[in-house]
């Protein structure tokens, strides 16, 4: 999961972290929240997206990793089937 506080929300700077995301495949349930698919560590993220952020002084953002079993949904049957799809890999 992805989540951030950006300085200056709509400002074309942020088409560089839309696209990072992007390039998982992901879902965007709810605003700054964003899921993706990887094997990358948070970290990893982090740091891959911290290089892109335009104001890193005052952003905030938080990268945690998916358990399969580590989530519940309300009125987001398309996001729980995604979650419960056999081919992610958060447990491994």
């Amino acid at each position: 999961m992805i989540t951030y506080d950006l300085h200056k929300p709509g400002d074309s700077g942020y088409n560089a972290i839309y696209e990072y995301i992007k390039g998982y495949e992901h879902r965007h349930p709810v605003e700054s929240v964003w899921f993706i698919d990887t094997l990358k560590s948070p970290k990893e993220i982090r740091d891959e997206m911290e290089s892109i952020l335009p104001y890193p002084e005052n952003d905030r953002l938080i990268v945690i990793r998916q358990k399969k079993s580590g989530w519940a949904t309300f009125r987001t049957p398309i996001l729980a089937k995604w979650f419960n799809d056999d081919s992610r890999t958060w447990d491994k």
